[in-house]
C-alpha cells in the first residue's frame, strides 16, 4: 500500500472528501476523529497491510503522520 492509498483510505474512514488529508494534520484537529475511528483504522492497516497496531500505539500519536509511519512500516 501507498503513501497516497492509505491517505485515501483514511479520508473515507474520517468520512472526508478523498485528497483531504495530507499527513500534516493533527489527530485532535479532525472533527470526526474518534474511538471508532481508531478501530476501523487497526483494522485497516492490519486487513491491507499485515501491519499489526495496538489502540495505545494509535493514541500515542498526534498527527496522520505518525499514523502512516506505523501503518505503513512493512511498505
Amino acid at each position: 500500500m501507498t503513501r497516497e492509498e492509505f491517505l485515501l483510505q483514511m479520508d473515507e474512514i474520517i468520512d472526508l472528501s478523498p485528497g483531504t488529508l495530507r499527513g500534516h494534520e493533527k489527530l485532535e484537529d479532525l472533527k470526526n476523529w474518534d474511538s471508532t475511528i481508531l478501530i476501523s483504522l487497526i483494522a485497516f492497516a492490519d486487513t491491507n497491510n499485515g501491519v499489526p497496531i495496538a489502540p495505545d500505539q494509535v493514541v500515542a500519536c498526534t498527527t496522520v503522520a505518525d499514523l502512516l509511519r506505523m501503518a505503513l512500516v512493512d511498505s
